[in-house]
């Protein structure tokens, strides 16, 4: 049952009438849902798409996203999800590594495609959802009117069903090929590590382009359960749709648990239907008081577009709460700390989280075999990842090599100085970087993002630092800003604010500097 159409069909036949998915007020049974893939898998066949061929979808949350992406992969075609935050050279250059002949999109981002159409020479069809007569497209009505008998076609495990563009924190993205195998397998771990059960209803409101909507419904389908999806994430909305749609458990990335616990409290905090959720990177500092507040627990989980699960806290474990805990291996995956070297080190000592190579990890970077065996060297995926493993076997992540600074004699965490950061009240986002320092080698900067309508000084915020943190990781300079260059996943692209000034210290606050006070207005 190792793909995903064996796994569909066989979802389907077990509980037709159940609702699978649900968007907004719309809601589609498993029959229902399934009848329109198969309609749209056949209008794929009548454009000319073959097995292997790429579907590139460029939409926002909507129910035709799902439907589009697991028709492409009833056929053995294979699904290139668009960033839809894109602007013309990223969407070109996704569109062109990935050799999409068909694109499915809407009017949303369709004056985007006409400007990019002619530097996309395998592009040769687009379908738009909301059904133009404009010449450009095909409208998505028309492929509807295909029949729902679909004919078998040979699907290996090993066969590419999504190729997942990576983040990009620096460069252009790579394309990671993920088989049938990898969003099984991935379903799988993840329905064991939830329970789920038929009775569940998960929740997502995440983007589909990204990876984690896509096994959430490759989970859901696995167990027949039912998910909920949203349009984007809405700190304002969350506890409300938790509630209104009777969520029992969802997984979220770290920052969505600092959001969340940085609004006001609520008489309704507790008051939902959830038995547990899951994340990666709740800030340490927030994790017991975040569990206590919403009356629910959270377990850690490490894992990546590369890799899938990896490490996990399961049910039965102990979840160590506030110690960055991320459990141990799961069944399947064998992993290590180890130095520079490659040679691994005692338990409590830090080191990079490698991974043993394993068929239900990505295949490799797509036409990049340079880039994927730079990253399985020796066999094992080197994560960049820093962490140490307890006396139990636990695994607890410190943060990424990349993300520390060297400040004199002192290595600063920049995860962990953000972390204390937003734990402010007034602050929703915060980014440490390093600054080039000719007398100790690096300075630490931090960028903040205030919560709306909040206003605070400077010198408030030193204050805080001071009461928080050791005084060598208190950051010399800060600069307040709207918002920060995010990926996909959330994660801030650091690069970005590295290589927007060449003088960082310019427009920022410098704390050792004399004179020095205001606010950020």
């Amino acid at each position: 049952m190792n793909n995903i159409r064996t796994l569909f069909e066989r979802s389907v036949s077990r509980t037709p009438e159940k609702v699978f998915l649900i968007f907004k007020d719309q809601e589609d049974t498993y029959e229902n849902f399934f009848k329109t893939v198969k309609k749209i898998a056949n209008g794929y066949l009548s454009l000319g798409v073959k097995k292997g061929d790429k579907i590139a979808i460029l939409l926002p949350n909507c129910l035709e996203f799902p439907r589009c992406w697991l028709a492409a992969n009833m056929i053995g075609a294979v699904m290139v999800p668009v960033n839809g935050r894109f602007v013309d050279k990223e969407a070109q250059y996704v569109l062109n590594h990935s050799e999409a002949r068909l694109l499915v999109t809407s009017n949303f981002h369709m004056n985007m495609v006409k400007r990019i159409r002619k530097y996309l020479p395998d592009l040769e069809t687009i379908i738009n959802i909301d059904n133009p007569n404009d010449g450009d497209s095909i409208p998505f009505s028309d492929i509807l009117e295909n029949p729902e008998y679909l004919k078998q076609i040979d699907i290996k495990e090993k066969d590419l069903a999504v190729i997942l563009y990576t983040s990009g924190t620096t460069g252009n993205p790579k394309g990671c090929m993920a088989s049938h195998y990898y969003f099984v397998n991935l379903g799988d771990i993840q329905g064991r590590l939830f329970q789920l059960t038929s009775k569940d209803r998960v929740f997502t409101a995440q983007p589909f382009y990204y990876m984690d909507p896509q096994w959430n419904t490759i989970m859901v389908m696995a167990k027949n359960a039912t998910l909920v999806f949203s349009e984007r994430f809405s700190t304002s909305k969350f506890w409300n749709q938790i509630r209104q749609y009777k969520i029992t458990c969802f997984y979220c990335i770290g920052s969505m648990t600092s959001f969340l616990y940085n609004m006001p409290p609520s008489e309704l905090d507790a008051q939902h239907y959830l038995r547990m959720v899951q994340t990666s990177g709740i800030p340490p500092r927030i994790h017991k008081a975040w569990e206590e507040r919403f009356n629910v627990p959270v377990y850690e989980i490490f894992a990546s577009t590369e890799t899938t699960a990896d490490i996990a806290v399961s049910p039965d474990m102990d979840r160590k709460a506030g110690t960055a805990n991320i459990g141990r291996p799961v069944y399947y995956r064998e992993a290590k700390i180890v130095d520079k070297n490659d040679v691994e080190m005692p338990d409590g000592e830090v080191g990079e989280i490698i991974l043993k190579r394993a068929k239900d990890m990505m295949t490799g970077y797509y036409k990049d075999p340079e880039a994927t065996e730079l990253a399985f060297q020796g066999g094992w995926f080197h994560s960049g990842d820093l962490g140490y493993k307890d006396e139990d076997g636990y695994f607890h992540f410190v943060g990424r090599k990349k993300d520390i600074i060297r400040r004199g004699g002192e290595n600063i965490s920049a995860l962990s100085i953000e972390h204390i950061l937003v734990s402010h009240p007034k602050i929703l986002d915060a980014a440490v970087i390093p600054v080039p320092n000719i007398i100790r080698g690096e300075e630490v900067k931090a960028y903040l993002v205030l919560n709306p309508d909040e206003d605070l000084s400077y010198e408030e915020i030193i204050i805080f630092c001071e009461k928080n943190m050791a005084a060598f990781k208190i950051p010399r300079y800060f600069e307040f800003k709207d918002s920060l260059p995010k990926t996909p996943s959330e994660r801030v692209q650091k690069q970005k604010l590295i290589e927007e000034k060449d003088d960082l210290t310019r427009g920022s606050y410098d704390r050792l500097a004399t004179g020095n006070r205001g606010g950020n207005t």
